[in-house]
């Protein structure tokens, strides 16, 4: 991937824009996608991680297309043993998250590691940005890998348990809020893996961007932790857009990064 002399002594040959292989995560190999923006470099950087099921790299294009458009190189991978990718596949459920999240998050750092592996890579700008169950894996994989920021589209910051305990009750209804609310106040049930522990951890700085009609996790609680773990000072921004639900379905979410971004010195 290294750029190499062309056979004018004048010029120098870039990397090729897209780029596909696999790295190494502890006992799977990860096929991966990687983009980058035209010119010369050095880019900031980003890995892309996973919402739940099974997800092949050529998904959260969207997240991919935006970023490389902003600068960034762009790193998408088939979640482990799912397309070309080998390692055991496996949901994610509260008697499980602890050992999958925590094998997930390992993927992920593995990613940022091979970033900043990179020639053309700034490797004091390497980000993690992802959606969904992403939430709870970009954490712990930030806590490894130590990113410049995070970034989590509809991540959960409640733990596993809570959040399949909500979307039993909340998806395809129209339960209100506020009864979905006391709903999950009264869940004496397993949790799972817990994210707050994570953050109340880490220095890292992360942006949140949640729905606040979203019917697959608890917005309003997410929001209270967040907002409880900013006020102790934690790096920490959130933006919740009121009629948008786990898709973030009508939300304009990119002058929101870009913000951050900027903030975070990363985007020019």
């Amino acid at each position: 991937l290294a750029a190499c002399g062309s056979a004018v002594g004048s010029r120098t040959q870039l990397p090729p824009r897209t780029v596909t292989g696999s790295f190494t995560s502890g006992d799977a190999s990860l096929s991966y996608l990687l983009e980058r923006p035209s010119g010369p470099g050095p880019f900031p950087a980003v890995v892309i991680g996973h919402g739940s099921g099974e997800v092949r790299k050529e998904a959260f294009g969207f997240l991919a297309s935006n970023m490389i458009a902003r600068g960034f190189i762009s790193l998408r991978y088939d979640k482990r043993g799912v397309g070309d990718s080998t390692g055991q596949y496996s949901m994610v459920g509260f008697q499980n998250s602890v050992r999958m999240i925590a094998g997930l998050s390992n993927d992920m750092a593995a990613g940022a590691e091979l970033l900043r592996s990179l020639p053309d890579v700034d490797r004091a700008s390497v980000g993690l940005i992802g959606v969904s169950q992403a939430g709870w894996i970009i954490p712990l994989a930030a806590k490894k890998s130590r990113p410049a920021f995070m970034v989590m589209l509809v991540g959960p910051t409640v733990t596993v348990g809570q959040e399949i305990y909500y979307s039993r009750f909340a998806e395809e209804t129209t339960t209100p809020f506020d009864e979905l609310s006391k709903t999950l106040a009264a869940y004496t049930g397993p949790h799972g893996f817990d994210p707050r522990p994570v953050l109340e951890e880490l220095t890292v700085p992360g942006l949140w961007l949640l729905g606040g009609a979203d019917r697959s996790i608890p917005t309003i609680e997410c929001v209270e932790i967040l907002d409880q773990l900013i006020a102790a000072g934690k790096p920490y921004t959130r933006v919740v857009y009121p009629f948008s639900g786990h898709s973030l379905n009508g939300a304009n979410i990119w002058p929101d990064i870009e913000g951050f971004l900027r903030r975070m010195k990363v985007m020019k």
